[in-house]
């Protein structure tokens, strides 16, 4: 914010308090006080695997595939996918965790169609180019909140936010130490991140399955802002 934004905000403020006849308040001097602890306390008493089986009753409401598996079946779930969709374009980000030996039968499999995300602002058209042209994008996930059946996913150089939402078909990857109660969790520890000064994203996402919207007439349409099929993928031993 410019000096000049700054000070024209002051001078609005000032204004107001004395036609309200108030007195300016810092934030500090009236801290927020919970109530209760309920933010923590909801779920903490589930094991992961009982988190996995309420994620996966509330994905059936939000219209998304759970599926558990190992690294060692993960290619052949993918490509199980890749044939319930009909196969790619696939635009998959620049990260290292699509390098790694688990997943080279998949990628093997479909080197053909693949596309990556490139890094840097002089590929933002082409990447915005490719998602739009994808039928699937596969990310690893920061967490699955297993609550409102939600992934985390951020974004960064090496996957930037129309990966995830203009692709017909989403795939998120989750290591099953990453599933958490709910938001709580993961809004805690992005908070101590950046207490650490730690870098984060540019943007975090909070994505509940494919976007759903109702008519006039209360007509559900699945998809219709966003990917058309979700698919969740939990993997053991990552």
């Amino acid at each position: 914010m410019t000096n000049a934004k700054i000070q024209g905000r002051e001078n609005f403020l000032k204004s107001l308090h004395e036609k309200l006849g108030t007195t300016p308040q810092l934030v500090t001097e009236h801290p927020f006080i919970p109530v209760n602890d309920l933010p923590h306390e909801q779920l903490a008493d589930k094991s992961t695997e009982e988190l996995i089986e309420i994620a996966r009753e509330k994905l059936k409401d939000i219209h998304t595939e759970l599926q558990v598996t190992t690294t060692a079946e993960l290619s052949d779930v993918l490509l199980g996918i890749m044939k319930e969709v009909a196969g790619g374009p696939i635009l998959l980000p620049s990260t290292p965790a699509f390098k790694a030996d688990f997943l080279a039968p998949f990628i093997e499999a479909e080197k053909a169609d693949i596309h990556y995300w490139q890094q840097g602002n002089d590929y933002r058209e082409l990447n915005i180019k490719q998602a739009q042209a994808s039928n699937v994008s596969i990310a690893f996930a920061e967490f699955l909140l297993a609550e409102s059946g939600t992934v985390v996913v951020e974004s960064s150089a090496a996957q930037g936010r129309t990966l995830h939402f203009l692709p017909d078909n989403y795939i998120a990857i989750i290591p099953k130490s990453k599933i958490v109660a709910r938001s709580t969790q993961a809004a805690d520890f992005y908070a101590e991140k950046i207490a650490k000064g730690e870098a984060t994203g540019s943007a975090i996402h909070f994505i509940s399955g494919p976007s759903n919207s109702g008519d006039i007439e209360m007509e559900l349409v699945v998809g219709l802002h966003g990917p058309v099929k979700v698919y969740y993928i939990v993997v053991e031993d990552l």
